[in-house]
């Protein structure tokens, strides 16, 4: 059923989903589809969570792919993650962050979004060379966050001029570079206080 769910996703947006359907494609009764999942949204609640698991492996395994980037670099590589993953699930994208609060009351779900954003938690520490609590790390984890996504957002929405991945991979460098300069980094790859 999450897999169909997701298949659907790929095409469309959540409000084609229906838990009859997708019963009905993997080949189960309804009634067998309400023993995992209460209802559409418990399914979509576990897909979202789902969602950024992968989001976080996406994240990590773009950074294990250089594992002597800098600080900068590793900050560039896990935006530039995102914004791809974005792109190659336009659908699941948009149900991860959909409704604020929608998902909130889920633990499995905070645990799986809480552990995508605590990548760009660690990386923004990495870079100021501060413990992960500190304040200026959250507002350096937040603005991070926040210029990928509205990039990512634009993208998917196809508000942004750009088709080619040479293109969009381009702009993608861009953004996290102008982020990484605007905070004044250091050649030793700290944030200057």
């Amino acid at each position: 059923l999450l897999a169909a769910a997701r298949e659907r996703l790929a095409t469309t947006d959540e409000t084609a989903v229906s838990l009859r359907e997708l019963a009905q494609h993997v080949g189960v009764s309804v009634n067998a589809s309400y023993r995992h999942f209460a209802n559409k949204e418990a399914l979509l609640t576990q897909v979202a969570a789902d969602g950024f698991l992968e989001l976080r492996q996406h994240m990590l395994a773009r950074l294990q792919s250089q594992p002597r980037a800098d600080a900068t670099q590793r900050l560039r590589l896990a935006g530039e993650a995102y914004i791809e993953f974005a792109q190659n699930a336009p659908g699941l994208f948009r149900l991860m962050f959909s409704q604020k609060g929608r998902f909130e009351s889920n633990e499995a779900f905070r645990a799986a979004s809480g552990a995508a954003f605590g990548v760009l938690v660690e990386l923004a520490a990495e870079l100021r060379g501060e413990p992960v609590h500190a304040p200026g790390v959250m507002k350096l984890a937040i603005g991070a966050w926040s210029l990928v996504h509205g990039l990512a957002m634009l993208l998917i929405d196809q508000q942004l001029p750009l088709t080619q991945s040479d293109e969009i991979e381009a702009l993608a460098v861009f953004v996290t570079h102008t982020l990484i300069e605007g905070l004044g980094v250091q050649a030793s790859g700290k944030v200057r206080s």
